[in-house]
């Protein structure tokens, strides 16, 4: 996702995400099921000076959940969708024949979008109920998640991509004051394009 240039580039990516929640409920572990998804966003991709370091912000729509509970008759999981705001700052290795594999690691802040809980039967018919989020009463998480990246990758010298990305929750999504702590995990894997700025 770097570039080699000294020029700011703008780039999409999409990709496959495998993401969970974990933490405790009730004083015991949590023992849920990972659950797939995509993402697909835009990033900038900023170096800074003549260093081998850039500053890359992105905004991606990103899935993320859990598998609740699975059994013969039915699946129970979470979908969760997010506007995640990453803010990663990368170091380039500018390697050989235009191949720059690059690593890197900064906060990230997604807001929540609709999303729903979701009984699957075996027949294939669904039951959605959709997700409240807020920070008490009623609400079944907090809607605002917190936490941090990092990531690692190949980009050539035509913009291409391959990106590698986990991104750990820090903030507690249970709401109020009590015992029980649950925080997102995700990760990423990205293809996207820089596109040269002439």
């Amino acid at each position: 996702m770097p570039g080699l240039a000294q020029k700011a580039r703008v780039g999409i990516t999409g990709g496959a995400t495998i993401s969970n929640m974990s933490g405790e409920i009730d004083g015991f572990k949590t023992d849920f099921q990972t659950r797939g998804g995509f993402t697909t966003g835009i990033i900038v991709d900023a170096p800074i000076g003549k260093t081998r370091f850039s500053f890359q912000p992105g905004v991606h729509y990103v899935q993320k959940g859990t598998t609740l509970s699975e059994t013969k008759e039915q699946t129970i999981y979470r979908a969760l969708r997010y506007a995640e705001f990453n803010m990663n700052f990368l170091y380039n290795t500018r390697g050989t024949k235009g191949i720059n594999i690059f690593f890197g690691l900064g906060p990230a802040l997604a807001l929540n979008l609709p999303s729903k809980t979701v009984t699957q039967f075996q027949d294939d018919t669904k039951i959605d109920v959709n997700i409240n989020f807020g920070k008490e009463g009623a609400a079944e998480l907090k809607g605002v998640d917190y936490g941090v990246t990092g990531l690692a990758g190949l980009q050539f010298k035509n913009g291409a991509f391959i990106s590698f990305n986990y991104t750990h929750g820090i903030r507690n999504l249970i709401p109020g004051e009590g015992p029980d702590d649950i925080r997102n995990t995700c990760f990423a894997i990205r293809l996207g394009l820089l596109i040269s700025n002439k």
